[in-house]
């Protein structure tokens, strides 16, 4: 079977996560976690990904990532494939060290990153034993650099989020923001058995919609000149989902949430 269509262009902003095969701890020591820090360092500088949140937890890790480049496979299969000689090298271990292929939601920046950030930041406290009792303490997430408790590393922007924000006192307005709990659509996003790998509203889906009629792989689109129920009905075949999952309705609001599935 085919893999599913990874979309990917200019300036996209992806939510990427990935955890151990068979739930295994990926990280085992400080050293573990700094290298790992090291290998999206050498990313940023090979592949131009811009880092705008992380959290690096025992058995996966969170990362909010930019690509100017449209490179995001290539700059995560740096990542991983860097870390995991790493890891089998000091640890005396072979073979993968993630469970697959690593899953990434493409997310409306407008109106979802700064919700998502504040989801990655929160995770030491929102697992079922809590890391830490308080933020502030977990040092493996861009938390502490973001409300200024600790050095920023160079390849980790701020100024997006802190803009997004729209408050003066930027550091003490993301601290309130994010100790504060997740909204509820964010929580039964994350929280649902498939995790889907598009978060946006209305508009933003069109436009991605627009843009796989226009790849190579979708050419038959363009040319046909089909309606939007065609289109609709074509990608719910290509992911193996329902036409109306697609497109579903918020209540209480206009603006439509567009959720394709991820492998």
């Amino acid at each position: 079977m085919s893999r599913p269509l990874r979309i990917e262009y200019e300036n996209a902003f992806y939510h990427v996560m990935n955890r151990g095969r068979g739930r295994e701890n990926t990280f085992l020591s400080d050293d573990d976690f700094k290298h790992f820090l090291y290998c999206i360092e050498q990313a940023n500088l090979r592949f131009n990904i811009e880092v705008h949140s992380y959290c690096l937890m025992t058995n996966h890790y969170h990362l909010l990532i930019k690509t100017p480049d449209a490179n995001l496979g290539r700059a995560m299969k740096h990542i991983n494939g860097l870390y995991t000689q790493y890891f089998n090298r000091t640890h005396n271990t072979d073979g993968a060290l993630f469970r697959g292929r690593y899953k990434a939601v493409l997310v409306d920046a407008d109106n979802y990153l700064l919700h998502v950030s504040r989801y990655i930041h929160r995770n030491p406290i929102e697992t079922s034993t809590p890391l830490v009792d308080e933020l502030i303490d977990y040092k493996w997430s861009s938390y502490s650099a973001f409300i200024k408790k600790t050095a920023t590393p160079k390849w980790l922007v701020r100024d997006f989020i802190f803009l997004l924000q729209g408050k003066n006192r930027k550091y003490a307005a993301y601290k309130q923001f994010v100790e504060y709990e997740n909204n509820k659509e964010i929580s039964a996003f994350y929280g649902a058995k498939k995790l889907f790998s598009v978060l946006g509203g209305d508009e933003f889906i069109q436009n991605i919609k627009e843009y796989i009629a226009k790849s190579d792989n979708e050419k038959s689109v363009v040319v046909q000149r089909r309606s939007t129920d065609d289109v609709i009905a074509y990608l719910a075949k290509y992911f193996c989902i329902d036409a109306h999952d697609i497109l579903t309705v918020k209540k209480g609001a206009k603006r439509k949430t567009c959720l394709v599935c991820l492998p």
